[in-house]
């Protein structure tokens, strides 16, 4: 279907012309002599793009404008006048026109105006269009679990959705979500239609990472040829996702502290500030206090970071949800995976509550899109489904309370070794493998921890 064009101009022999003329090029055009008809015709017919004279009899220009930038779908504008002056232009691009156009004017001008304008209005609608299909996929049910940490979680996230936080710290073990927990938080906010940039702080080398955030000027070192812009600045008006934010340098760090408190920066060999508005949400699986304890973490970023914080709950304190994960995850992967699984036995579901999870829900999906890929017909194998039991088994459970340990032991299972193992690495679990703390909490130096998880091979 042709792009419908609305001229609305009192000048009747010039609307005609530019009806030929636009008709011509294919478009549909057509006319409206007043204000009132114009706005009447655009709300009745929404067309994709409208001409509009500043003059016009019954009102003028900017106030057609105003009315126009209420209708859904919005269309482009261009406005028209004989008129012109630099307030004006201003005025009307404020108020939504695409682009602003003196009379007279070549008709090759206009034609080539109306061109882009109909352009960026399709790359406007196809952007709409991706960030409402993402927002379906990342929603707030995108948070699979009935838990209520999990309802704890979403009841927050719907909070922040209405508000516009600049910066947010997202804390959990690795596997517990942190990255879709970003995706949500901006998908459903005020600046679903911007851009998101995740960068992994631990995956790029020092050297590399400064580049990476604030770009760099043409020159600057060896290889810079031209010029390119960091992610601060391709992320303007969205959001910045810093994952593992915890082993970032301290003197990156500093230089993050300015940029979050004053929006701006310089390229690495640049002269000028730069001002941003990003909203910048970081995460980590590492305790950020123990990291300030150490001197590793600036204890003034953490405070700009910590303006609305949160931990996203580990597997294991929320196992009332594991059953609902399992059949979430299998209708995934038979979709996916063109399987048909209709049937996990009860000792796959047994197993699963029985486990510690150490992965979390990434290690549960991992599971259960391995066990769908390779089971043959409607039944999930149970022999795809095996457990790392050795790190995850729950039948010896260690649990801090009131500065005491609490251990239960099956059994069946009294072995020295294997329950001093299973000790072992339940407590580094517990400690987010921090070797000092997990030592206090065993009463032993920790020399004699890591002499312990060296027999055991745990420090490769």
């Amino acid at each position: 279907m042709s792009p419908l064009i609305l001229v609305i101009d009192d000048e009747k022999l010039l609307a005609k012309q530019l009806e030929k003329a636009l008709s011509l090029e294919g478009y549909s055009v057509v006319s409206a002599f007043t204000g009132e008809e114009g706005i009447e015709f655009a709300k009745k017919e929404t067309p994709d793009l409208i001409l509009v004279d500043l003059k016009l009899p019954d009102t003028d220009g900017l106030e057609v404008l105003k009315n126009i930038s209420k209708i859904e779908p919005s269309p482009a504008t261009i406005m028209m006048t004989a008129h012109g002056s630099v307030e004006v232009a201003v005025s009307a691009i404020k108020l939504g026109a695409y682009d602003f156009i003196e009379k007279p004017f070549p008709i090759d001008k206009l034609k080539i105006t109306i061109r882009n304008a109909l352009n960026t209005l399709e790359l406007r609608s196809n952007l709409s269009t991706a960030t409402m299909r993402e927002r379906g996929k990342y929603g707030f049910n995108s948070l699979v679990g009935e838990s209520e940490p999990i309802n704890e979680i979403i009841h927050l996230f719907q909070k922040l959705a209405d508000t516009d936080p600049k910066t947010i710290l997202i804390t959990g073990e690795s596997g517990t979500g942190k990255g879709l927990a970003a995706k949500i938080l901006h998908l459903n906010g005020v600046r679903a239609e911007k851009p998101f940039i995740e960068l992994n702080c631990a995956a790029i080398p020092e050297t590399l990472l400064e580049s990476e955030l604030f770009g760099y000027e043409a020159g600057a070192f060896t290889d810079a040829k031209k010029m390119k812009k960091g992610i601060f600045e391709l992320a303007h008006r969205g959001t910045i996702f810093l994952d593992e934010i915890g082993d970032m340098s301290l003197s990156l760090q500093a230089k993050l502290v300015k940029v979050i408190e004053e929006r701006t920066f310089r390229r690495i060999g640049g002269t000028r500030d730069i001002t941003i508005d990003a909203r910048v949400i970081a995460a980590t699986n590492r305790d950020i206090k123990d990291l300030i304890n150490k001197k590793l973490f600036r204890e003034d970023l953490y405070h700009r970071l910590n303006v609305i914080s949160f931990e996203m709950p580990q597997l294991r304190r929320r196992k009332e949800d594991i059953p609902i994960l399992t059949d979430h995850f299998v209708d995934h992967f038979n979709n996916e995976l063109h399987r048909k699984i209709t049937i996990i036995p009860e000792e796959v579901r047994q197993a699963f509550l029985n486990y510690n999870w150490p992965g979390n829900v990434r290690e549960l999906r991992s599971t259960i899109e391995r066990a769908v890929l390779l089971s043959d017909g409607e039944k999930l194998n149970p022999r795809y489904a095996q457990l790392d039991e050795e790190s995850g088994n729950t039948e010896i459970k260690l649990e801090k309370s009131d500065n005491s340990l609490i251990l239960e032991i099956p059994i069946e299972d009294i072995s020295l070794t294997k329950i001093e193992e299973k000790v072992i690495k339940e407590a580094l679990s517990l400690n987010d493998w921090n070797q000092t703390r997990t030592a206090e909490m065993l009463g032993v130096t920790r020399e004699v921890l890591r002499y312990r998880m060296k027999k055991m091979g745990l420090l490769d």
